[in-house]
């Protein structure tokens, strides 16, 4: 899989049910990957109504709220500036779904 660009990345939000997880007590699709930037983790949430937000957490640090984007654009440039960390992640998940 590559990332060239923020259509590379729309394509894997339009098949996020495919390698998310679900969390039936928040009623959401979530994914994990990794925070380079301050050595961490992002999770990655997916609503019922299809409205994203992310959260951040860390050996040093925890992400007071989820920061929930307002428009596409938003999520895929947050995606576009961590785009190496979710290649990884979902290359990872799908060997494990294989």
């Amino acid at each position: 899989m590559q990332i060239k660009n923020k259509q590379d990345i729309g394509l894997i939000l339009d098949n996020f049910s495919n390698f998310a997880e679900w969390d039936a007590a928040g009623k959401k699709l979530y994914f994990v990957f990794a925070d380079k930037k301050r050595g961490g983790q992002w999770t990655l949430m997916c609503y019922e109504d299809e409205r994203f937000s992310v959260h951040g957490v860390g050996r040093e640090y925890e992400d007071a709220d989820e920061l929930f984007f307002d428009e596409r654009n938003q999520l895929l440039s947050f995606l576009w500036d961590n785009r190496a960390a979710l290649k990884t992640a979902v290359e990872s998940s799908q060997v494990v779904s294989a």
